[in-house]
């Protein structure tokens, strides 16, 4: 995809006007004008609204390259789009008529642009912005985050699945461009980079990094018996809700992978959502997302076990869910995860405090983690209540 066919603001209008009959979201006399959403760092993404009747759709476009750093910077294939609207249409086929209650309504695709038109979701707000900004959430959000994953997990694990669909899923999921990404930057770059400063205390001995290497190796599918169909970056911010309503998006990062990915990556936010809270000192807030947390994993495992899925099994996903979900909240206390709200406070020793909060959390559970390893991550997270 060369330069002169990235959208913009200001060519947006006309290219939705061209396709309006095959997108179906506009009237053929619609004034269309477009505005870029800001905050994404891998692609481009605008609403267009029409200034007759206020329709607002989104438009999400991949380029050849991280487009935070710009056509000069990282590339990156925007073949990305096709896993993520594969994806969906996988999603799709397992929940069936409740496919709406969780996905959005994609409305046209373009390849030769590698763009998508979808339901603008107005009125939403991204998860993770209203677990920092307010802490409190409708517990049917979590009940329904538990129950997406239990469904699309349990529906396409290895366990449950002929050889040959197992071998088709791997392949077909195996978004190697994106998962080499994960590796890099989730798995190995902040251990390898961060500085005592950044550890704030955490030991990352030979013992800690024996354990993110076996996330690591489980995230890359290096396990067999143990796979589903996953989101592969189901943090908070991948998440909108309104009121008792969730839509799961971005699931560009897709992967045929160990389903405790996907926990860890939601649960890691409500971690990170209870120490921030606590260090806003708003109690109210961490209660309510602890109990948030458990719901999610409760109708999660009881989701599983509807599917099928082996006790054995659903304790094992427990102790790579708890591994991944302390994996990311060590990368996100360490600041090597961008920009998140999490953790961040104008006062250098609250901000400093609530880091190494984080971060004890971290040390007391990835090692401990293969055995009740989720009561032990909510116990320690009820502790901020009571401090």
């Amino acid at each position: 995809m060369t330069g002169a066919e990235i959208l913009t603001v200001e060519t947006i209008p006309s290219y939705i006007q061209q396709r309006a009959e095959e997108i179906g979201a506009f009237d053929t006399d619609a004034k269309l004008v477009a505005k870029a959403i800001l905050g994404g760092n891998v692609n481009y993404a605008f609403c267009v609204t029409d200034k007759n009747t206020g329709k607002t759709i989104f438009v999400k476009q991949a380029p050849e390259f991280v487009a935070i750093f710009g056509p000069d910077g990282l590339p990156l294939s925007s073949a990305r789009m096709k896993q993520e609207i594969a994806v969906f249409d996988e999603w799709k086929s397992i929940l069936g008529s409740d496919a709406s209650r969780f996905l959005p309504n994609i409305h046209y695709v373009d390849f030769s642009h590698m763009v998508f038109v979808m339901d603008f979701l107005d009125g939403y707000s991204l998860l993770d912005h209203v677990l920092v900004d307010h802490g409190i959430v409708s517990d049917e959000i979590a009940r329904s985050l538990g129950e997406f994953m239990g469904r699309t997990h349990g529906s396409t694990h290895s366990s449950k699945l002929p050889m040959d669909r197992v071998d088709y899923l791997f392949e077909k999921f195996e978004n190697r461009p994106m998962r080499d990404i994960q590796l890099e930057f989730v798995f190995t770059k902040c251990y390898k980079e961060a500085t005592d400063e950044h550890r704030a205390g955490l030991m990352i001995d030979e013992a800690f990094m024996k354990e993110i290497e076996d996330l690591k190796s489980k995230y890359n599918g290096d396990h067999r018996h143990n796979l589903s169909l996953s989101h592969g970056d189901l943090h908070p911010g991948s998440i909108m809700i309104q009121g008792d309503s969730a839509k799961i998006i971005d699931p560009e990062f897709c992967v045929y992978s160990n389903p405790g990915l996907d926990v860890g990556s939601l649960l890691s936010g409500y971690c990170l959502a209870a120490v921030h809270q606590a260090y806003s000192k708003n109690h109210d807030a961490v209660s309510a997302i602890i109990k948030g947390a458990e719901l999610i994993w409760s109708h999660y495992a009881d989701e599983m076990k509807v599917s099928g899925i082996s006790d054995e099994l659903i304790s094992e996903i427990e102790a790579d869910a708890v591994g991944f979900t302390v994996a990311e909240v060590c990368r996100t206390a360490m600041e090597f995860a961008g920009g998140r709200k999490w953790l961040q406070f104008d006062d250098v020793d609250v901000k400093n405090d609530a880091k190494k909060a984080a971060l004890s959390i971290v040390g007391k559970v990835m090692t401990n983690r293969h055995s009740n390893g989720m009561d032990l991550l909510l116990s320690l997270l009820k502790e901020l209540v009571v401090e």
